[in-house]
């Protein structure tokens, strides 16, 4: 075999191996509109999650979803690896529905009893989608990136190993908190916050973890919600529910934990 047909047939491998990354239409050939100056896919799937974030959620965190969603968008339109690597819809509703989880009310569609509020969030997003998507477009390895994404978005130490787009959906959600991101421009970031300020988000995120604390304390130990239930909510203790406790609970002192858990690991 030729050198050049060598290299050629390994290109081909390695795109066929990248493919389960990608949707099996390319983003040229989706609709996009324009959300605060920043060109954003725009099919109808997109469009139902939209309306069904603004129809039962409170505005800080509709903004929120939205500029997750934005600045994830931005930083694809100024990065052409990010373009070609990115399933723009997969995106779209990873981000749009991370927070599904959040939903206090007391008939919430997607909040438990008893599960971690980023299961909830996956598995109402990924339910969504199969009941409102077409099913030749969302198989079963699209609809595991959005339930990856959004399980792990708490959890960015684990997602940064996972695909680009489970990556790149957590990194466009944790691009809301700690201010301007280097992947986007200062027009751009600018762009977003005049059209969804981010007023009522630390308050609100801190109301929310407080809330779960509260109601389904079980989910929260031994998570990195703990510290809010620890700090703000009465009679919440995790004495008792972390792993080395779990381990053996008749061990009761600090010295016998440590013998007993590094004995068992």
């Amino acid at each position: 075999m030729k050198f050049s047909s060598a290299t050629s047939l390994l290109a081909l491998m390695a795109g066929t191996a990248a493919m389960p990354n990608k949707r099996c239409t390319s983003n040229d050939t989706v609709p996009f509109t324009t959300i605060a100056n920043i060109k954003v896919i725009d099919t109808p799937l997109v469009q139902k999650a939209r309306a069904l974030v603004e129809a039962n959620f409170e505005p800080y965190l509709v903004r929120h979803m939205y500029r997750s969603w934005l600045f994830g968008a931005a930083a694809i339109n100024n990065n052409a690896t990010l373009a070609f690597e990115i399933d723009l819809e997969v995106h779209a509703l990873g981000t749009l529905l991370h927070d599904l989880g959040w939903d206090q009310r007391p008939d919430s569609p997607w909040r438990s009893t008893n599960r971690r509020f980023e299961i909830d969030g996956a598995i109402g997003a990924t339910n969504w989608i199969k009941e409102n998507g077409d099913e030749a477009d969302w198989d079963a390895v699209r609809l595991q990136l959005v339930w990856d994404a959004i399980s792990l978005h708490g959890t960015p130490s684990i997602s940064e190993y996972k695909q680009p787009n489970v990556r790149f959906i957590v990194e466009s959600i944790s691009m809301d908190y700690p201010g301007p991101h280097p992947s986007l421009t200062e027009e751009d970031y600018n762009s977003i916050i005049e059209a969804y300020d981010q007023s009522g988000l630390l308050e609100g995120t801190n109301d929310t973890f407080t809330f779960l604390c509260r109601t389904k304390a079980e989910s929260t130990y031994d998570t990195w919600i703990e510290p809010w239930g620890v700090a703000f909510v009465e009679g919440y203790n995790p004495v008792g529910h972390r792993l080395f406790d779990r381990a053996n609970p008749n061990v009761t002192s600090p010295a016998q934990k440590k013998r007993h858990f590094h004995g068992v690991y």
